[in-house]
């Protein structure tokens, strides 16, 4: 198999990147000179076209924090799109058992817990990220507090009384 740049639609035929059209009128200059050893460009632009033909571009913006982009820089080298190929193909052709990460297991994502004061006793109430849990109680005073879902910081007291 030869070596195939998908990104520029070229091969590399004996040393020298050729396009489908650069391989198509290599053989015609060949044909119109009588010259009919053509197959090795033939079989180069059938196996150009079946890799063409048999690739998906897909092209995408990606944000990523200064040292996931500078992890990620160290598999590719200067090239943010070799970078990303190589770190997809690392991926894909992973063992499904392996996890492949840019981020070491050694520094696991570790969520801090919200933390919240009570209207009635101004005491400080730690909520864990995790938990999924809408109605508190301040361990203070015994206020019971309701957490809207969609907003941590907004927060509704059961016995506050308007008037």
């Amino acid at each position: 198999m030869s070596e195939i740049d998908l990104q520029n639609a070229k091969i590399n035929f004996e040393g020298e990147w050729l396009s489908s059209e650069d391989l198509t009128n290599k053989i015609q200059e060949k044909m119109q000179a009588g010259d009919m050893k053509f197959s090795s460009y033939a079989k180069s632009l059938e196996e150009l076209n079946i890799a063409l033909e048999n690739s998906h571009k897909i092209e995408t913006q990606i944000l990523l924090l200064k040292d996931d982009y500078d992890k990620l820089k160290k598999l590719g080298g200067e090239d943010d799109a070799v970078c990303v190929k190589k770190a997809i193909m690392a991926f894909i052709t992973s063992d499904p058992g392996t996890d492949v990460s840019l981020t070491s297991a050694a520094e696991p994502e570790v969520q801090k817990p919200q933390t919240i004061q009570c209207e009635r006793c101004t005491a400080s109430i730690e909520i864990s990220p995790d938990e999924k849990q809408t109605d508190i109680e301040c361990p203070e005073c015994g206020t019971s507090i309701i957490l809207k879902p969609k907003s941590k910081s907004e927060v509704r007291h059961k016995d506050h009384f308007i008037g």
